[in-house]
């Protein structure tokens, strides 16, 4: 009888713990899908970007528009 008592508690506290590990995977999963949609993003943001630039087959202009941008952020 004590020994029927011990392995239900036991099952139960098994269940708990594999539930508790389906829950901290889970936010993980969750959380790595989020910060790779975020990456992503971030990617078509510059890609953006670097398309309205455009090219430029001019050295000196290629170094005149760094030159600026730089100025720009340090503003």
């Amino acid at each position: 009888m004590i020994l029927g008592r011990i392995k239900i508690w036991l099952a139960a506290a098994g269940a708990f713990v594999l539930a508790l590990g389906a829950a901290y995977w889970r936010g993980r999963s969750v959380a790595d899908a989020a910060a790779e949609r975020e990456r992503l993003n971030d990617y078509v943001d510059t890609r953006k970007r670097m398309d309205e630039v455009g090219r430029m087959s001019d050295a000196d202009a290629a170094r005149d528009f760094l030159a600026d941008r730089l100025r720009d952020r340090n503003k």
